[in-house]
């Protein structure tokens, strides 16, 4: 009888506790945050929208009550006597989780999506750490489902609010899918230390400007 118990163990049989094998468990972690993204994204909050024109998008003030929060971060929108702001905070690192969300993400709508396609865009955030958070560094990324994207960029944070960014190319094959999107992965660390944005903007340059002029537009500031 004992035998016959550890024989049907060994075949995974009787009621022992079900376990997927280790080649398995991480395919399977990707899928389920690849839906959990997939769900953010095509989530919508009401609220004022963000300011989009032909070569710009913009979300500042009661807009960034649109942002939407991926696998491993939160955000809050604060209001009251001050300006409107987001309150970001991630409780993954960014090595853990960065690579299956999108952070704290601003949907670009299908109109700017299509129009960025082959263009340059200066991309920027105006934030700063909450006082008191010891955080130095945050990271800004540009996503285009399915058509590459700029990866995460470090930028610099301060107690003090200031404009940071970077510049990148979208690929011509880029797809129009209504997923685009800009992300804010607010603590490298995943420590929840508190980021404050006032701004995100992404900007369209025009033809004439190239990679080193956008970037050195950046420096400047």
């Amino acid at each position: 009888m004992a035998d016959q118990a550890t024989s049907m163990r060994k075949r995974g049989g009787g009621l022992g506790r079900f376990s997927l094998p280790d080649w398995a468990f991480l395919p399977v972690a990707a899928a389920v945050f690849a839906g959990l993204i997939m769900l953010a994204m095509t989530y919508r909050p009401t609220g004022q929208d963000p300011i989009v024109t032909d070569t710009q998008y913009l979300m500042t003030g009661p807009a960034l009550g649109q942002l939407v929060p991926g696998p491993g971060t939160s955000v809050q929108l604060v209001t009251g006597a001050m300006e409107p702001l987001a309150r970001m905070r991630a409780s993954a690192s960014l090595e853990a989780a960065g690579r299956l969300s999108a952070g704290v993400a601003a949907i670009i709508p299908p109109e700017f999506e299509a129009a960025v396609i082959g263009r340059l865009l200066k991309v920027e955030a105006e934030l700063r750490a909450e006082p008191g958070s010891e955080l130095t560094e945050a990271r800004l990324g540009y996503f285009t489902t399915g058509g590459g994207d700029s990866g995460w960029r470090p930028v610099p944070v301060s107690e003090e609010f200031r404009t940071v960014g970077f510049c990148w190319r979208v690929r011509p094959d880029a797809p129009t899918n209504g997923v685009e999107s800009v992300g804010v992965w607010p603590d490298v660390e995943g420590a929840d230390r508190v980021l404050l944005v006032r701004e995100l903007r992404v900007t369209i340059q025009p033809e004439a400007i190239d990679q080193a002029t956008c970037e050195a537009s950046l420096a400047a500031r």
